[in-house]
């Protein structure tokens, strides 16, 4: 069972509106942030953040004030890796199975949390709803390698170093030919009717699009996949999102399953 560390009561989402519960538990020795509707909409919905748990506060709020539970469980330098999904699982069983929340998350991949929603959804295409890609990373040829493709990032030399590391690859070139490309293991998601949303910025230097979501989005439309795109035009890595969520809210609602 986990150990729950710590409840507390937020602020009111605007006038008039419920107060949100935010839960910290410990599953598998990592903390989990829950947030927690008043009352949960029909079926349970909720958001599992990849990466960078209340970054998209807005989003993340304007979704619990319909319902949803928002999730995101630190296991930060893993990109995604197989000790990663060992935790999902258990984080996953606990909220499934004990809680009752759906059987199909909608996943946000914020940059290097594209490598975590990927991998849960090449692992279990029948726990998803919705792959939600926001300027997320699905090559790691491109970042953290930095290495040029169509485009070339920035890349990060450290967490390319943690990346080998944490994968066991012993050179560069061990991790770019071993490594998944972006669009492989996909079908099943595809197959399974899970909807892919892109959020990103056409001009981003950090995780250039052309290289890392676009390529999962042309393997969706292909396919015959459900995708939506929501493409800021000029935009770079920063800001991520949207100004208004109201767009992205609408899609994550309609897709929930």
């Amino acid at each position: 069972m986990p150990r729950l560390l710590l409840v507390l009561l937020g602020l009111a989402l605007g006038a008039g509106a419920s107060a949100v519960t935010v839960e910290k538990l410990t599953i598998d020795g990592k903390v989990v942030t829950v947030k927690v509707p008043d009352q949960a909409a029909p079926g349970k919905p909720w958001l599992w953040v990849g990466e960078f748990g209340g970054h998209l506060k807005s989003l993340e709020d304007g979704l619990v004030a319909k319902g949803w539970h928002v999730v995101y469980v630190g296991v930060s330098n893993q990109f995604g890796s197989a000790r990663a999904m060992a935790t999902w699982d258990k984080v996953y069983a606990e909220l499934r199975e004990k809680r009752g929340l759906s059987a199909k998350p909608a996943l946000l991949g914020i940059s290097r949390g594209g490598l975590y929603v990927n991998a849960w959804t090449r692992l279990h295409p029948d726990r998803v709803s919705v792959l939600y890609l926001d300027n997320g990373v699905c090559d790691i040829r491109s970042w953290p390698g930095g290495f040029p493709l169509n485009a070339k990032g920035k890349g990060s030399a450290g967490d390319w170093k943690l990346y080998k590391t944490e994968f066991g690859f012993t050179s560069d070139e061990d991790a770019k030919s071993k490594s998944l490309q972006p669009a492989e293991g996909f079908l099943p998601a595809i197959k399974a009717g899970v909807v892919l949303i892109s959020c990103h910025g056409t001009a981003d230097t950090v995780v250039p699009y052309v290289d890392n979501a676009k390529t999962v989005v042309d393997l969706w439309e292909k396919n015959g996949g459900q995708f939506k795109v929501f493409p800021k035009e000029g935009g770079d890595h920063h800001p991520h999102g949207l100004p208004n969520p109201k767009p992205l809210i609408e899609v994550l609602t309609a897709s929930a399953k």
